[in-house]
């Protein structure tokens, strides 16, 4: 059985999508912003389940995941979303960017990713950004 989710006469699979009749341009903008919500949510999603599924049922909720997506992915999403609290997390901002502050403190994260979000840093130069502050933190005498 193919799973599917329907918005109108757009049906969305894992693997596509099919479109019901000839919908007007109007009814596209939903689903369309549907579409691209799930493609930026889907890390945080997957990431934050990880975590709270192995705070649950420890290493066995590892085992349910095998084989859905490389290990090493899995590993990333829970390691990013277990640094980058919640109420650290800007949606206008990428995942990728939320990974490259992801190594920095709490306090750290929120004003680079604010400081991204105001200059339209690309997730690279905010990875730039964060490794040059790391290094300064690192460098300063206890």
């Amino acid at each position: 059985m193919r799973l599917k989710i329907s918005v109108g006469p757009f049906h969305f699979f894992s693997t596509g999508i099919r479109i019901s009749g000839k919908p007007e341009i109007e009814e596209w903008k939903g689903p369309l912003q549907f579409a691209i919500w799930c493609q930026r949510a889907g890390p945080w999603w997957i990431g934050d389940m990880i975590n709270s599924g192995e705070d649950s049922f420890g290493e066995s909720f590892s085992q349910a995941c095998e084989g859905m997506v490389s290990t090493e992915m899995l590993s990333r999403y829970a390691s990013v979303a277990r640094r980058v609290p919640f109420e650290n997390r800007r949606p206008g901002l990428s995942w990728s960017a939320h990974a490259a502050v992801a190594r920095l403190g709490s306090k750290d994260q929120r004003q680079m990713l604010a400081q991204a979000e105001r200059n339209g840093w690309t997730s690279e130069e905010l990875r730039v950004q964060a490794r040059e502050l790391q290094a300064q933190r690192q460098a300063r005498p206890s």
